[in-house]
Parts: C-alpha cells; structure tokens; sequence
C-alpha cells in the first residue's frame, strides 16, 4: 500500500512537472491551435465540460490571443468574460452573446447622435468591430489597425492610392483630425465645412487672410474648391496644375492663357499663375503679389532666351529713374499695350504693332498706337491743331508713315518703354546690326534731325523751312 501511495505521488509530481513544461512551452509558441512545441505538433488540453472561473479562460493553453494586445479592453482586463459572452452549455463548453451585435458595444459605450446629419455605415450597420477588436488594439479606442489611416484605407483605399503628394494628417495616420469617426452634423463626417476646417490647423492663413485687402472667393468660402483633403500629385495639394485649375473659374483669361498663339511661358510653366498671382490674398488687386511693373522686371530686367530659340530683349529701362517713360510705363501699366497671359500678336501685344522700320502704310497696322493715340495723326497731311511735328501745317507724322511701300514705322523714331529724349524719341534704332543715329534737336518752334536714313532736316511750326518737293 505505501509503495503505491509512493508511486502515485511520483506520478503526481510527474504530471504536474510535465503540464507545467508543456504550459511554458505553448506561452512561447505563437497562439493557434494545436501549438508548435519542439519542432512537433502538440495537441490543444480538451475543451472543459464544467463550468470554470473567468480568471482561467485565458491561459497558455486556452484563449491565449485574447490578451495580446498593446491595450485591453475593460471586461478584458478584469477577467469579465461574462460582460460579453454567456455560457449556455458547460458539457460542450459552449457560450453566446450576452447581446446582439452592437447592443453588446452600447450597453457601455454611448455615442450621441442626436444632432448628427451624418452617420458612419458600420454605425448605421451595428457593425462596431469592423473597426475595434473588442478584447483590444493598439491603442485605448482597440483599433483593429496599427493606425486610423490603415484602418480607413481598409474600406477607402482611393483616399491616397499612388498620389505624389500627401497631407500631414493623412500621412500622419491622424484621420481624426478633420473627421468623427461615428457621427457628424457636417457632411462626411467632418468635424467642421468648409474654410473653417482648414484653418483650424491653419491659423497663419487665417491670420493672413484676416490682414489683407483682397481675398480669393475659394479661400473665403471653402478651400477644397481648389485644394484636396488627401492627397494628388501636385504640390500644395493643389487639385489640378496651376493653369488647368484656375481657369476652371476663369474662363475669361482661359483662352489667352491656353490657346492664344503668343502664350507668356510665366503663365503656362511651372508654377502657372501663381508666378504672379497669389492664390489666396493680397493687397493689390486682382492679387497680384507685387505692382505689375515691378513684378514683370522680375524676368524681364534681363534677356530672355525662349524655346524656340528666340531673345527676349531686356526692358530694364523701364525702372531707370532718370528716363522719361511711356504713359502705360509710368503708370506703372503693362498691361496697357500687352496681353500678360498670352496674345494672337507677337510680344503679347493687346493690338496690331508695326514690327519694322519700314511699313507699307495700313492703318490696321497701327491699332495698337491708336488705342490711345489720334489715327488722324497719320490720316490728315493738314497738321493744324493736330501736332507739333509740323514743318507749318504739313503733318510729318504723315508724311514720314503714311507711304508705301516705305513708310516709316512709330520705332523708327520712338521708344515704346523709355528714352532720354522728351516725346519717347530715341537716341538711335536698331537697323540690322547698326544703331541708326537719329540726333534730334528740339527748338522753340520745331526741332531737327540728322538720321542715317536721310539728310539732316529741320523744320519750324512758325517759319516753315521751305524743301522742294524732290528733297521730301
């Protein structure tokens, strides 16, 4: 008798040892059933046929994964099994909801929808553990996911899909920045609509915005008119390219910007509009970052090499102090001769220029000069009240343009921009490769020239200087 009380405490001993190796072995073998054990497969411990403590339904060997997490649930953490599960049969150790879908989630958990307009599918589903694991996540709201943003790429994965560019709360996995995760007053769950949203984050905007003289309407009213929540392959979240998405508004400038046969490179490269725009705010109207002259001679204060291998001039003169300038030029105007988005005539001219020194006459071919200047400058031969570049009453604005097939053009005497001469009369023009001299002296009553083109000439608003004919 006491040798088989002896073997059975052996036995005993034995059996207890054994679980307990057994026990340390499946606590480190991955979770699954039946456990991988020393290279061999060793069976899972039977099913209980009573009914046990909660305490004992996760162990090594039963229920292991409940309890891996980074974060427990409640009921989890406090072995309450029972919170959520009930046992209907010990024998075959089997259990129900102790609540319907999620009834079980709402018995504890309240989310306010009163107010709400918009509510999210698994909430209107009652499928709360599409998105929580209800024995624990990753972090106390037990997502299912590393972060919210792969937890919503799970059912929205266009929100970024191959974009170049991606916003910070996005990228950031931080979707909770701008949306509730169950319920909204706002559409798509946002937590706020339109500009109010962004400046939430924002702020400098707002502040910018608050400080100027002009807004752009999109920046006052609602921000995803021209930029994306997510994500797009532009820089600043921009929906479309510079151009392409400002003339989706401004239709006006569309075809000048798109289809004019002169296009401006400033406006249809790179940054588009926004070279000389600023998209939100400014000071100047039609925002434009800088006074139209300053802002031109940020290019054109020096040669421009295009393309298509073509010089744009220098226009620095523009900005010398001591020049005397065209009226558009003074009022600080570009835009008064050019079309600064793009044009049907070269130099993005608004009209018609003479292109040459020489120009059979065609009054269309003036149409530019006459946007201000009187046509019958160069339609009447009597000059009588009409200008002081009269030798007595005969025009010599007339008699120098209105010719074919040598007329002489408006450059051939004038600078359009700047000169040091009253009138915008040039120094010398450019003749091929030679400056052609002009030499003009102002008198009291007229004035005189010795140009390359023909003999020196003179000629008198009082005393008309008296040429024959031939010598015209």
């Amino acid at each position: 008798m006491k040798h088989y009380q002896a073997t059975a405490a052996v036995l005993a001993i034995s059996a207890i040892v054994f679980a307990g190796i057994v026990s340390t072995l499946r606590a480190q073998a991955p979770a699954t059933d039946p456990a991988a054990v020393g290279g061999r497969m060793v069976p899972s411990l039977p099913a209980p046929t009573t009914e046990i403590e909660q305490a004992s339904c996760v162990t090594a060997d039963c229920h292991a994964n409940v309890k891996r997490h980074d974060v427990l649930h409640g009921p989890v953490n406090v072995n309450a099994c029972d919170a959520c599960h009930t046992l209907t049969d010990a024998k075959t150790h089997t259990y129900v909801p102790a609540r319907e879908k999620a009834d079980a989630c709402t018995f504890c958990h309240v989310i306010d929808v009163e107010d709400a307009q918009t509510l999210h599918d698994p909430l209107v589903t009652r499928d709360c553990t599409g998105c929580h694991d209800p024995h624990g996540g990753f972090d106390r709201n037990t997502l299912k996911k590393p972060s919210m943003s792969e937890l919503c790429a799970s059912c929205h994965q266009d929100v970024v899909g191959d974009k170049q560019f991606v916003h910070g709360p996005v990228a950031a996995g931080a979707c909770g920045m701008c949306h509730e995760p169950h319920a909204s007053k706002n559409p798509k769950l946002l937590i706020e609509t339109g500009t109010e949203l962004c400046v939430g984050c924002h702020s400098e905007m707002q502040q910018q915005l608050q400080e100027v003289g002009f807004v752009h309407e999109p920046a006052k009213d609602d921000c995803l008119t021209c930029h994306n929540a997510h994500a797009t392959d532009f820089p600043m979240l921009v929906k479309q390219a510079p151009v392409e998405l400002c003339t989706t508004c401004h239709e006006d400038v569309k075809q000048a910007v798109t289809e004019a046969k002169h296009q401006h490179s400033a406006v249809t490269q790179e940054r588009g509009c926004v070279n000389c725009h600023t998209p939100h705010g400014g000071d100047l109207a039609k925002l434009m970052k800088a006074k139209p002259v300053d802002l031109c001679m940020t290019c054109h204060d020096q040669p421009i090499t295009t393309g298509d291998g073509r010089t744009v001039a220098s226009v620095s003169e523009v900005m010398d102090p001591d020049l005397i300038k065209h009226g558009p030029v003074a009022e600080g105007s570009c835009g008064g001769c050019h079309n600064v988005h793009g044009s049907e005539f070269a130099k993005l001219l608004i009209d018609e220029y003479p292109a040459t020194f020489y120009q059979p006459f065609d009054l269309e071919s003036y149409s530019l000069c006459f946007e201000c200047h009187d046509e019958q400058l160069v339609l009447t031969p009597d000059a009588k009240g009409l200008t002081d570049f009269r030798n007595g009453r005969t025009n010599l604005h007339y008699l120098h343009v209105n010719k074919d097939p040598r007329g002489r053009s408006c450059r051939a005497c004038h600078s359009v921009h700047a000169s040091t001469l009253a009138l915008h009369l040039r120094e010398s023009v450019p003749y091929g490769k030679w400056e052609l001299p002009i030499n003009y002296k102002q008198t009291e009553t007229g004035g005189s020239c010795s140009p390359g083109c023909h003999k020196p000439k003179a000629y008198d608003r009082i005393n008309p200087v008296d040429y024959k004919p031939q010598a015209q």
